[in-house]
């Protein structure tokens, strides 16, 4: 039997008696010989490379065998491992805080945008709540959130400022009926009101600010009550600065900063702008230029007295400059920089663009919140801050504070 292993058509040995062998006599037989040989070794060839070919794919199949339970059991046996992740609390508030900023300000939007007709729409912000909503909406635009902060019972409470008008009915509807004046929107006459006061003057467009409290659990938030119209966040005075002299135009300072401007903001001119940069320095210029001139108008120095116009190597001084901006249209805008100055040679460069300008009275820090310190066989009272440790923090802290260099934000060196 004759077994083709798929390598090749099997090979037909020759039948020396039936094609000729009589003929050929005894002459053909070292021939045939030799023939039978080689076709021998040819089948061998094909017959052991076909064994060692069906070896390999059995060898396989029993490793796969094998190594399915092997995997399944030491994925039994051996003990769990995740990642160890460290959370941190700060970054965890952050994106909590962040995460509700937005929703506050898309629910005060929908809100002063949703006309009674829609008032469904309104669900997923404030769930159940009654909701007493206008025919005509508001329109809004440019909203922002203005304060985020959590309150003592795990609320969020977020001030929301907007750009809001009344909506306008249309022309051809009826005009809306006055308001029945009921009891409660008449004041009370406490005996203190002035009759003779003037009306009071509304608005019915402008910036207008909603205070809403978010509940925040696991990612899922809402409103835990309607948006409250509440006032503007308060004003503040702008600290005192701490530059006090200015510089004549003439001064070696005044030009190099005038330079070092137009070169970084007009010209665009990355080599001239190195030129008056101090060593170590990677300032760049704006690319591309919106401006078409620059033009400083003051330069004021910090510490009481005018840098030197031939400074020592290394002295160093804070200017800021006051400049007008020219666009390409010929308007114009004024702009302030604040510039950390480094003398080399005999003249003043830019050491530095600085983030602030240098101030002349530290930065208010709030007050601490007082803790109680529980004593023995009493109980906390609930005005314990869970933030703090269980001791009264004193206010040396923040007279430290105070009298730091750093925490004035100034860092004016006297020539």
């Amino acid at each position: 039997m004759k077994i083709n292993w798929g390598f090749g058509p099997p090979k037909e040995p020759k039948d020396n008696d039936a094609d000729g062998g009589g003929r050929n006599g005894g002459r053909n037989t070292g021939r045939d010989t030799a023939a039978a040989e080689t076709q021998g070794s040819e089948q061998h060839t094909w017959t052991g490379g076909s064994q060692l070919a069906t070896r390999v794919v059995v060898g396989l199949l029993w490793a796969a065998l094998i190594a399915g339970p092997l995997a399944l059991a030491l994925q039994v046996l051996m003990p769990e491992t995740r990642p160890v992740v460290q959370q941190d609390g700060a970054v965890d508030r952050i994106g909590e805080a962040a995460a509700v900023s937005e929703f506050a300000e898309r629910a005060v939007v929908a809100w002063l945008e949703t006309p009674s007709e829609k008032s469904d729409a309104l669900r997923p912000y404030f769930g159940d709540l009654g909701k007493s909503r206008p025919n005509v909406a508001w329109t809004t635009s440019g909203s922002a959130v203005a304060e985020i902060v959590k309150d003592d019972s795990g609320l969020w409470s977020v001030t929301v400022g907007v750009d809001a008008a009344e909506g306008k009915p249309p022309a051809d509807a009826e005009p809306a009926a006055e308001p029945a004046e009921s009891p409660a929107e008449t004041p009370a006459d406490d005996g203190e009101g002035d009759a003779d006061a003037e009306p009071v003057e509304r608005i019915t467009s402008g910036r207008l600010y909603f205070q809403v409290p978010v509940l925040y659990v696991d990612g899922e938030m809402i409103a835990q009550a309607l948006p409250a119209p509440v006032p503007a966040p308060d004003e503040f005075e702008q600290l005192a600065s701490a530059y006090d002299h200015g510089l004549p135009a003439g001064h070696p300072a005044f030009a190099r900063v005038a330079n070092f401007l137009n070169a970084m903001l007009v010209s665009g001119d990355q080599a001239s702008l190195e030129a008056y940069s101090a060593p170590g320095t990677s300032f760049r210029v704006l690319n591309p230029v919106p401006y078409a001139g620059v033009r400083v108008d003051t330069l004021v120095a910090a510490g009481g007295e005018a840098p030197s116009d031939e400074p020592s190597d290394g002295e160093t001084t804070e200017v800021q400059a006051n400049v007008t901006l020219s666009g390409s249209n010929g308007e114009q805008l004024g702009a302030q920089y604040s510039l950390a100055l480094q003398a080399r040679e005999g003249r003043w460069e830019v050491a530095r663009l600085r983030t602030s300008p240098a101030l002349a009275e530290p930065v208010p820090l709030p007050a601490p919140v007082p803790v109680t310190t529980p004593t023995p066989g009493t109980s906390t009272s609930q005005g314990t801050s869970s933030q703090g440790p269980s001791s009264t923090p004193s206010a040396e802290p923040t007279r430290e504070a105070e009298s730091h260099p750093a925490a004035t934000g100034s860092t004016t060196e006297s020539p």
